[in-house]
């Protein structure tokens, strides 16, 4: 069922968990770097499509040209294999000259489609009426396009042709914003990690002799830079779609209450709930609750005070009646964990921190993992963040004959804050080694991928 998606995009997206028994260990990423002014103009390079570059028209429909010019590039097996290959191998061992123009016009078609102005994944009448049984293939392709990109945009920095570079860095983080725009989190999963993906040839890129200054083109990147909001509501959207058959507004006959609780119970089947749900059949909780005549009784009066109509409320069966409440549970349990989306991370952290814990079984436990997904944007925010602050570096070497700061605060420039925590990133200056360092999320300080610091070292 598709709503075990957002399990596997959150694999790939989140690091594994080392044992209990291991000490833990930053990613480590090593720069060795030039110093270099911005450029003038400042805004000479950037890292998303201009608007004078775009042209009307949707880019989802564009990209799914892609695949469809050059079906063969995408998924024949030896492609597939090398293109495995040329993502992680180092630079120098690259075969560049076998690499230009890598992709051909399915990634020149990437290109045109990523600088289209108006997306629409145009899923919106299939959410409501396929709930959380929504397939997106469309989305789940897209990972493979970036990989594609990703390949030749290491091609165009192993060759030093930094402006081919930066359209395809434009190409990859604008695929990456336009998956923010699907109505599912999932979509907003897979454009967080094509953002990650386009951060690792911007490292090797800065590292190039001659790479242009991206403290500017960095700064004038959104944050956050996944829009959560388009993706929460559609969660919404999908699961309202489940409770169309759960009536509020009259009563329920016998076979009314079966063909729900048998849509519920697919549920259960799927593997689409969270670990608060309950034991056994829905069938039989509903119906040794619906006994239950004091819960019952005071489940009436809750729906009444939650705006249902009374005398409507006291016509209802006991099951009706109980299935309702688990909804207006389920409704509760949804807002007070989207409440705080919209807030930085360290202010909405505290809060859940703060929350009361849920307790009890669930009939509804549809409610996402939102915290974790809070967590990978905010990761992505962080190593952009981060990288800003090292080409922050690189100016001020620029101007103190190759020197770094001995501290963060001697950089003129206005930095950001750490995303995480809102405070400045850690920073320390060892001999001729700037290390910089993000704080990990309480709780992920055992992953690698959400404790990176980088090492960076100028060459003079």
């Amino acid at each position: 069922m598709a709503r075990t998606l957002p399990v596997c995009a959150l694999l790939i997206l989140l690091p594994c968990a080392v044992r209990a028994d291991d000490a833990p260990k930053p990613t480590v990423v090593r720069l060795t770097v030039s110093p270099q002014a911005a450029p003038k103009p400042a805004l000479r390079y950037q890292l998303l499509p201009e608007l004078r570059e775009m042209n009307p028209g949707n880019p989802i429909q564009g990209y799914l040209i892609c695949f469809m010019e050059q079906s063969n590039f995408f998924n024949n097996q030896e492609a597939v294999e090398d293109r495995s290959k040329w993502e992680h191998m180092p630079l120098k061992d690259l075969p560049v000259k076998e690499l230009r123009d890598y992709g051909g016009a399915a990634l020149r078609q990437a290109d045109y489609s990523a600088r289209l102005d108006t997306p629409d994944w145009q899923l919106l009448l299939k959410l409501r009426r396929d709930g959380i049984g929504l397939l997106i293939p469309d989305a789940q392709v897209m990972r493979g396009l970036a990989t594609a990109l990703k390949v030749r945009f290491r091609a165009e920095v192993a060759e030093r042709r930094f402006d081919d570079a930066l359209v395809t860095a434009k190409t990859m983080f604008a695929l990456s914003r336009h998956l923010g725009e699907h109505p599912s989190l999932i979509g907003d999963l897979i454009g967080m990690a094509i953002g990650s993906l386009t951060v690792g040839p911007l490292e090797e890129m800065i590292q190039q002799p001659g790479c242009p200054n991206l403290y500017w083109a960095l700064t004038d990147l959104p944050t956050p830079f996944i829009d959560l909001r388009k993706g929460c509501q559609g969660e919404v959207v999908m699961v309202e779609a489940e409770f169309r058959l759960l009536d509020e507004n009259a009563p329920m006959n016998d076979a009314q209450l079966k063909l729900f609780l048998d849509r519920v119970r697919s549920w259960y089947s799927a593997d689409t709930l969270n670990d608060r749900s309950i034991k056994g059949e829905p069938i039989d909780w509903v119906a040794a609750q619906a006994k239950n005549e004091d819960r019952v009784r005071a489940v009436r009066k809750r729906l009444i005070e939650s705006g249902l109509v009374a005398d409507k409320v006291k016509q209802f069966p006991a099951q009706q009646v109980i299935l309702l409440d688990e909804k207006l549970e389920y409704e509760i349990e949804r807002d007070e964990r989207l409440k705080i989306m919209a807030l930085p991370y360290w202010e909405a952290e505290k809060l859940q921190a703060a929350a009361p814990k849920e307790k009890g079984e669930h009939l509804f436990a549809l409610v996402p993992a939102l915290l974790k997904i809070r967590q990978a944007r905010a990761r992505l925010d962080q190593r952009l963040a981060l990288l800003r602050c090292v080409e922050a570096l690189r100016m001020y070497a620029a101007e103190n004959d190759g020197k770094l700061p001995a501290k963060l605060s001697d950089v003129k420039l206005p930095l950001p804050m750490d995303p995480i925590t809102g405070k400045p990133f850690l920073y320390q200056l060892d001999g001729d080694t700037a290390i910089l360092r993000g704080t990990p999320p309480t709780g992920m300080e055992n992953r690698p991928g959400y404790d990176v610091r980088y090492e960076v070292t100028i060459v003079k």
